[in-house]
């Protein structure tokens, strides 16, 4: 009777430690070096394998949220960069299924635009799961004699994103 539980014990612990293929975990770590253009890590593990993402600035990953959509896992990667004042939003987005493992579904990237010495036109990123995009405008008018600025023209794009296999 003892042999059959600690043999049940072992069958349970083995079967229960081990990640099941179909089970996906996604981790970020920092870069040990934290120059501008140096990326951060992304981890993804899928059973016993494990996949390194190098994506990032500063050291750090990007942002990322893992989600399904039409019963499918896929995975967001939001990121920034910034140069001379004028910033850069990204958006990746990442399959995470076995007919097309870590494929890009979907790519964008905006930038802001200099339309004077006084004036940007800011753009900016934001992904609402699992599949609207919004994408944030304003102008940004400098005042060189206080160092301030003023915002108008907020604006607000939504684009509805097709996620679906091809």
């Amino acid at each position: 009777m003892q042999n059959n539980f600690y043999f049940l014990f072992i069958t349970a612990l083995f079967f229960g430690c081990s990640n099941s293929p179909n089970e996906i975990t996604v981790t970020a770590e920092n870069n040990t070096q934290d120059c501008h253009m140096c990326p951060g890590y992304l981890l993804i593990e899928r059973g016993n394998t494990i996949d390194t993402l190098k994506r990032g600035s500063w050291g750090q990953p990007p942002n990322f949220n893992q989600f399904k959509a039409n019963d499918r896992d896929y995975i967001a990667l939001e990121s920034s960069y910034s140069s001379g004042g004028i910033n850069e939003s990204k958006l990746s987005i990442l399959s995470l299924n076995e007919d097309n493992y870590l494929t890009s579904v979907f790519d964008t990237l905006i930038s802001d635009e200099q339309i004077s010495s006084f004036e940007i036109n800011r753009r900016n990123l934001e992904f609402i799961v699992p599949n609207t995009l919004l994408i944030h405008h304003h102008i940004e008018t400098y005042n060189h004699g206080d160092e301030g600025s003023k915002k108008t023209d907020s604006k607000k794009e939504v684009v509805l994103l097709n996620l679906a296999p091809v």
